[in-house]
C-alpha cells in the first residue's frame, strides 16, 4: 500500500503546500476508488494528517480544494450502504451495512476530533 509513503511525506514536509495539495489529492482518490481504502486513511491517521495540512495552508485555495475532496471521498465512501437511521451521530465505518471488525467507530467523531468543523467552516467563508 502507498499509505504509509504517503504519511510520512505529509509529516516530513508539513509546511510544503504541494506535497500537502498532492497527498491530500491522492487520498481523495483513493477513498473514491474503493470503500476500504477510506477505512485504511482514518485508521492511518490521515483524518488528522489531511486536517492539519488545511490548517497549515489555510491561504492556499489548491490545499484547500483537495482537502475537502478528501475529506468528502472518505466519509462519502464510509457512509454508503449505512441506511439513514437519522441520527448521524451513531454512523459506523461499513460499506454494505455491516461495521468493519466489529468495531463502532463513528465517523463525525474521527474528523471532528481534529478540528474539522473549523476548518471546512473556515472555507466556506
Amino acid at each position: 500500500s502507498a499509505l504509509p509513503y504517503i504519511f510520512h511525506a505529509m509529516k516530513v514536509y508539513s509546511e510544503t503546500a504541494i506535497i500537502q495539495e498532492h497527498a491530500c489529492g491522492t487520498l481523495a482518490a483513493m477513498a473514491l476508488r474503493r470503500p476500504a481504502n477510506a477505512r485504511a486513511i482514518i485508521d492511518g491517521d490521515g483524518a488528522r494528517l489531511i486536517l492539519t495540512a488545511m490548517k497549515r495552508h489555510e491561504a492556499n485555495v489548491s490545499v484547500q480544494r483537495q482537502g475537502a475532496l478528501a475529506v468528502r471521498n472518505i466519509v462519502s465512501r464510509l457512509l454508503m450502504g449505512v441506511h439513514d437511521s437519522g441520527n448521524y451521530s451513531n454512523l459506523t465505518f461499513a460499506t454494505d451495512g455491516t461495521v468493519f471488525g466489529g468495531e463502532v467507530t463513528s465517523i463525525r467523531e474521527s474528523f471532528l476530533e481534529w478540528g474539522a468543523e473549523d476548518v471546512l467552516r473556515n472555507i466556506a467563508g
